[in-house]
C-alpha cells in the first residue's frame, strides 16, 4: 500500500468520524418539542448556534432549562436540554 493509499484511508476514516458526530448532534423530537443530548465539549453557545444559527441566543435554551441548570455556563455530557422553537 503506498503513502497516498494511507493518506486516502485516514482522510475517508476522519471524514465518517465527522459524519457520524454530525448524526449524534441532531435534535430528536419529544412530547414537548425539540430534545439534544449534551455532548462532551459542548456550550449553550455553541448548541444556539446550531439550532438558531445565533450563539446568541443560549439564553433562550437556558430559559428553557433552568430547572435543571444552575448556569449557562454549567451544563455537563449526558444532560437532555429542551430546544424551544
Amino acid at each position: 500500500m503506498s503513502i497516498l493509499d494511507n493518506i486516502k484511508n485516514i482522510g475517508d476514516e476522519l471524514l465518517h468520524s465527522v459524519d457520524n458526530n454530525v448524526e449524534d448532534k441532531k435534535a430528536t423530537d419529544s412530547a414537548d418539542g425539540r430534545v439534544y443530548t449534551v455532548k462532551s465539549g459542548d456550550t449553550l453557545s455553541a448548541i444556539a448556534k446550531q439550532f438558531y444559527n445565533d450563539s446568541a441566543e443560549y439564553m433562550k435554551i437556558f430559559e428553557a432549562n433552568k430547572e435543571t441548570l444552575s448556569s449557562p455556563d454549567q451544563i455537563v455530557a449526558g444532560q437532555v436540554l429542551r430546544i424551544p422553537e
